[in-house]
Parts: C-alpha cells; structure tokens; sequence
C-alpha cells in the first residue's frame, strides 16, 4: 500500500479472518523477512494495528499478540515498535502492519474507497468551472502523480506469505490493468526468491530452537 516517501505492507490483508496471537507473530516474522529480501531494508519497522497506542487497548487478540510480540521479537529478529493507530499508518514511519484478516480486509477497502472519494472530489473541484481549469493546468503533472500513487492497481494483488510456492491472489475486481500489474508483480515475487527466503529463515529458527530444547 501506499505510504509517505514509501511503501506500506498489510498482513493479513483478507487471507485468515480468524486469528490466534501466534498467527500475528509469525505475520510479523514474514514480513520483516519478505520486507528485508525486497526492499532492502535491514531493519524494518513492524507495528501492531490498534485502537490506541496504549499496551493495554484492544481486543483480548490484540493485547495477547501485543505480549508475544514484546517477548518475542529480539529473538525472531521483528524491529517490533508496539501499537499504530489508523491513522500513523501511512505516515511513512512503519514498513508493516500486522492484524488479523478481518479488520485488515476492511482496513484494505477502506483505505481504497477514500482514495477513489478523494480523487473524485478532487477532479470535480479543478473542472468545477472555466477558470478552475485554466488554473489546473500547471498542476497537471502533479496531479498524475498523485493519481499513480493513490491507484491502488498499479500495487497489484495479494501476496500470500507463507506457502511452499509463489501465489499472488488478484483483485476481485481486477479489471485489465490490474490484471497485468498483478502478473509483474508475481514475477519480482519469483524473481526475489523471496518463498525461498523465507523458508531458510524459518527452518534456521527451527533448528535454533531444537538446540535451545
């Protein structure tokens, strides 16, 4: 998803609606995974979605992942940063977001349906009358950037993390262009190596674990 100067990645954005605390650590483990073999950020900040930034807010799931999440992190190697409100999440501050599939199914569509308002409302007040055009001109450029940025299917579809093979699940209203950006985007998804990746890091952990048993 789009985020400030960035990029923001949603886990669980629809995949598994019901979740056990152990489900939004692993979701923070392979995201700090996929995020550092992809974009090459060493350290990635992982933040847990909330209605406060408070330990002690949320549901009984949440404020149980929270714990695991602080207990766990240094040794799965998640740059765990504690509770993000909504609205920080674009702040450009959080490389991810972890919450059960539900809430960020309608966290997803949420977001999209306000960037569709937004450019929509936006476009009817530079075309409101002659002048408001005349003046538009020069903002033109900008405004196609923006409206890039906002197109959430230019981000292509779902990524599921996780599984023995690259999947990506397309939009369910994937209309053409959609389509295509989904198939580039499962094409770096093979090209990253990134399911290998992943299942190396997590059979190293495996074997640690053994060790320390």
């Amino acid at each position: 998803m789009p985020a400030y100067h960035g990029k923001l990645v949603l886990i669980d954005a629809g995949s598994n609606t019901n979740c056990k605390p152990i489900n939004l650590l692993q979701f923070a483990q392979m995201s700090s995974i996929y995020i550092r073999n992809t974009f090459g950020i060493e350290n990635p900040k992982i933040g847990l979605l909330n209605i406060g930034t408070e330990e002690t807010k949320g549901n009984d799931l949440v404020k149980e992942s929270y714990m695991l999440l602080k207990e766990k992190s240094k040794e799965l190697n998640i740059n765990f940063v504690g509770n993000v409100e909504g609205r920080d999440a674009f702040s450009g501050e959080i490389d991810a977001i972890v919450t059960d599939g539900f809430t960020g199914n309608v966290f997803l569509k949420t977001t999209e349906g306000l960037g569709k308002f937004v450019k929509k409302s936006l476009m009817e007040s530079l075309m409101k009358n002659t002048l408001a055009k005349i003046l538009a001109i020069p903002s033109i450029p900008a405004l196609k950037r923006f409206n890039k940025v906002m197109d959430y299917k230019s981000y292509g579809g779902a990524l599921f993390l996780g599984v023995k093979k690259p999947v990506v699940k397309a939009h369910g209203s994937s209309d053409e262009l959609l389509f295509e950006y989904t198939i580039i985007q499962a094409e770096k998804f093979v090209e990253n190596k990134a399911v290998d990746k992943m299942i190396e890091e997590f059979e190293k952990n495996r074997i640690k674990e053994k060790e320390e048993a």
